[in-house]
């Protein structure tokens, strides 16, 4: 008797729905946010911080 091997392409195909669904949600809660947007001069400022603040083990 053969048995029935679920359909990966359906699972791939859910998996990527569900992904699009969750990215779309995402970028509108971003465009959402009420609060004030910084530059992304600011941003990379920011993170190059948290990044030195990483690799000398002062965890944020």
């Amino acid at each position: 008797m053969i048995e029935k091997q679920p359909c990966k392409d359906s699972e791939a195909h859910i998996d990527e729905a569900a992904y699009e669904a969750w990215f779309i949600e995402q970028v509108q809660a971003g465009i959402d946010d009420p609060r004030p947007s910084i530059s992304d001069e600011e941003a990379r400022k920011l993170m190059a911080e948290k990044r030195e603040k990483i690799r000398r083990g002062k965890f944020l």
